[in-house]
């Protein structure tokens, strides 16, 4: 799957070795009680002093369960408040965390880092929902006790075990429009001391989609020719446990994904789109390995992983049958990761945290057309320190202070202050509020890519201070959880690529200072009536990112102005509703005016777009075997819109799925 270096073929040995010599030296000692509680959270509302002051939001099982087929950028755009800049279906896809860029969403899976090292950024379009068990956003300032570096926020992909099972596994499959089909199976096997978790999947869509082009003159029907994707993918968890106070546990995740780039709408060459090639490879592996260990009042973790990322990209134009390349890229990047952390509660009223890490980065990446590439290996760690305190029953606080040490590179202190408040008169209402001080390291792409990149970049500063109430209520028949904050950000040394004069080239600069100012407002609901079960979550998401200008150029026309691909109004809602096995579920996204310029020409904006899906479907039991079938019918009123790169997107489509489980 994907062609490993040296240092890699160490490390995942190295991985593999460690994993097999806690297990074979634990061997022989009898089974106890497993003392590690197992505690479900039913929604993100809960009066905890580690959480003082921050905003975290979970994402309802019911939600992961909805979206299983989905891509992870499907499930952010439609079901939390974080924007997603999409560039097609099943094309590139990027954050947008309270109106920051994608480098300032720092994304873990099991503990990990996952961003590339080398763009800085997640591609949310390459992680199947699949693959997740837990899911959690950490917005703002509780970023920092994941995670330096976020500016926006944190994503944790999380896996997990049920020591109860046995034997259990489920099957999917998924047949859709434009040739689209997914495939999933699991198999879950194991006992009270060492279970195991198999999954594979498969997704590939021919893409061809119909649209009217309105992007050139005259009107054409056209198809989306050249725009197939895919991928496919393994992985294999392991759980040991040998006494109750030590866990053991490895995860692997192996890749392959694949996509062609159909030619721009706005390309009136005659060449038939078949004569051009523009394709992209994704390969990756991912491996971590943990041992835990738990006493009354203390927790150490130790943790070791590595993250191998292969992107290979190819552009061609032929005229008359003979290939002439444009582009002939391949990129290899090897990561490194190595965790210690330790968690102790002299007082139940009183919490410490601790944490160092060491990570080592290797990038070589080299264009074959261009003939110009680079080879880097750069080294980072940090320290951090959490104290978190209940100082009465109403009363929280949480601060925490970060130290990152990057090669050759200045990194300032971080720290966070958080506190809660339980309003004396409803035990359910929290008023919380925090200050942060974080930064974001130039990737290394900005750096050192050939020939623009800038090696005198300094890092990103921010400033970010936030407030809100959240409230929570429930009993058998109704539950209410409910959230709304209000956050102010101050981002300096904002990099940006810049038009090069008379060149055609690009180069990153700390070009702006950036405000960032908004409210988010979440809400999630259960009801029963008699037989009737109703769920509802709903995200609103008010996102003001305002470029305050730059010390280089005092005529810069687009200071004051919102920055681009980011909509000022955003919100979604998903509705449920069951009765005795049958199903529908709704769901609703809308967005203001979206500029594409800093200068927020109208003319180059996307207009205002609302989009709505509708499913409906049936499940039902038969001896140990479950099953469900579900007809989807996406962009329900055919609405008419356009992704960031200006690509007509489709219209109405459909989707039929049906799993199998026991």
């Amino acid at each position: 799957m994907l062609r490993i270096g040296n240092n890699l073929k160490y490390a995942l040995l190295c991985i593999l070795v460690c994993f097999n010599y806690m297990i074979s030296s634990a061997q022989g000692i009898q089974d106890s009680l497993f003392l590690i509680p197992e505690v479900e959270v039913s929604g993100q509302y809960i009066f905890q002093k580690e959480n003082a002051g921050m905003k975290q939001t979970r994402v309802d099982s019911m939600i992961l369960m909805q979206k299983i087929n989905a891509d992870l950028s499907t499930l952010l755009s439609e079901n939390t408040s974080v924007y997603i800049k999409n560039y097609g279906r099943g094309a590139l896809a990027t954050t947008s965390f309270r109106g920051t860029a994608p480098s300032h969403t720092q994304v873990s899976w099991n503990g990990i880092n996952i961003n590339s090292p080398m763009l800085g950024m997640v591609d949310f379009s390459l992680i199947p929902v699949y693959i997740i068990d837990d899911m959690t956003l950490q917005h703002g300032a509780a970023s920092v006790s994941q995670e330096s570096v976020g500016l926006g926020g944190h994503i944790s992909l999380e896996n997990n075990v049920n020591w109860q099972d046995t034997l259990s596994g489920r099957y999917i499959q998924s047949f859709g429009s434009y040739s689209t089909f997914d495939e999933f199976g699991q198999i879950n096997i194991g006992n009270k001391t060492l279970q195991s978790k198999t999954r594979a999947y498969h997704t590939y869509s021919k893409n061809d989609y119909p649209f009217t082009n309105k992007m050139i003159i005259p009107y054409e029907n056209q198809r989306n020719e050249n725009a197939d994707f895919g991928k496919f993918g393994l992985m294999q968890e392991l759980y040991y446990r040998p006494m109750g106070h030590i866990l053991l546990s490895t995860k692997v995740w192996g890749q392959k994904a694949f996509r062609s780039i159909p030619t721009a709408n706005s390309d009136e060459s005659e060449v038939d789109n078949k004569s051009k090639e523009n394709k992209q490879n994704d390969n990756s592996i991912k491996a971590v390995a943990n041992m835990s260990y738990f006493k009354e009042n203390a927790t150490f973790k130790v943790s070791t992983g590595i993250d191998a990322q292969e992107l290979n990209y190819y552009a061609a134009y032929s005229t008359n049958g003979d290939p002439e390349k444009q582009v002939d890229s391949k990129s290899i990047i090897t990561s490194w990761y190595n965790l210690f952390s330790a968690k102790y509660s002299p007082f139940n009223n009183l919490t410490f945290k601790g944490k160092a890490t060491i990570n080592r980065f290797d990038i070589n990446s080299y264009d074959k057309v261009l003939q110009l590439g680079y080879d880097v290996m750069r080294y980072e760690g940090s320290l951090f320190l959490g104290t978190y305190y209940e100082l009465n029953p109403h009363v929280q606080l949480n601060g925490n202070l970060r130290k990152d040490y990057i090669e050759n590179r200045s990194t300032p202190l971080i720290y966070t202050f958080g506190i809660n408040y339980k309003h004396l008169i409803s035990k359910n209402l929290v008023i919380k509020a925090s200050a942060v001080r974080n930064f974001h390291a130039a990737s290394l792409n900005d750096l050192y890519y050939q020939p623009s990149g800038n090696p005198n970049l300094k890092s990103e500063k921010g400033y970010t201070y936030e407030g809100g109430l959240s409230y929570s209520f429930g009993n058998k028949i109704f539950s209410l959880n409910s959230e709304i904050t209000g956050y102010y950000s101050e981002i300096y040394n904002w990099i940006a690529w810049i038009p090069n004069n008379n060149n055609g080239t690009s180069s990153p600069k700390n070009y702006r200072n950036v405000n960032s100012k908004g409210i988010e407002i979440n809400v999630e609901g259960k009801l029963k009536i008699n037989k009737t079960h109703f769920y509802m979550n709903g995200n609103y998401a008010y996102t003001s990112t305002v470029n305050q200008g730059n010390t280089e150029d005092t005529d810069d026309i687009s200071k004051g102005k919102q920055l681009p691909f980011i909509p000022l109004h955003s919100g979604n809602i998903f509705i449920k509703a069951e009765n005795r096995g049958y199903y529908a579920e709704y769901q609703h996204n809308s967005y203001s005016e979206i500029y594409s310029i800093y200068t927020n020409n109208p003319s180059e904006a996307f207009v205002p777009y609302f989009m709505n899906n509708l499913s409906v479907g049936k499940h039902w039991s038969w001896k140990r075997f479950n099953f469900d079938a579900n007809l989807k019918v996406n962009n329900l009123f055919n609405e008419n819109y356009k992704s960031a790169m200006n690509r007509y997107m489709p219209g109405r489509n459909y989707m039929l799925m049906l799993k199998i489980g026991f």
